[in-house]
């Protein structure tokens, strides 16, 4: 994805992975930002956006949204992770995780709520080397796992 501003390195990625069930299976959203301070695609609002469209155009098990070298901070390795946000179908509140700073709920056009997009941080941009943006990621994975709402990829 770009958003139209020169750049010097990485910009972001969408990773796809295919398998026998719906397409897609999965969907990453991976933030190879070289600036921890500022994001190339926007603030959480805007990502947020990104991830709520691609959640109701292909309704996939779910979306996450992180910095690619969060994958190694994650709580559990065969769950996906939080990190900036993670969208999950179904309905999601704020008595389930209230370690997330937003439950933004995601609707197709003059439809019901399909789906929750959770997000760690909303005042800053996610960082790795930012320890309190880890923690609050990793309670929230906690949180999910204790309520059986973090699916392990093999389920999905």
């Amino acid at each position: 994805m770009w958003n139209g501003a020169s750049v010097k390195k990485d910009g972001a990625s969408i990773v796809l992975i295919f398998d026998n069930g719906p397409m897609p299976g999965d969907l990453d959203i991976t933030l190879g930002e070289e600036n921890t301070t500022a994001s190339r695609l926007g603030d959480f609002n805007a990502i947020a956006q990104i991830v709520s469209k691609i959640a109701i155009v292909y309704m996939p098990a779910y979306v996450a949204a992180a910095p690619q070298k969060y994958s190694s901070k994650r709580v559990f390795d065969d769950k996906p992770g939080v990190g900036w946000m993670l969208y999950l179908p179904g309905i999601i509140t704020v008595q389930q995780v209230p370690e997330a700073r937003a439950l933004i709920p995601v609707r197709a056009t003059g439809k019901q709520q399909t789906g929750t997009i959770i997000v760690s941080v909303t005042d800053a941009v996610f960082s790795i080397d930012n320890s309190e943006h880890i923690e609050i990621a990793n309670r929230i994975e906690i949180r999910l796992v204790d309520q059986n709402l973090l699916p392990r990829y093999v389920d999905l």
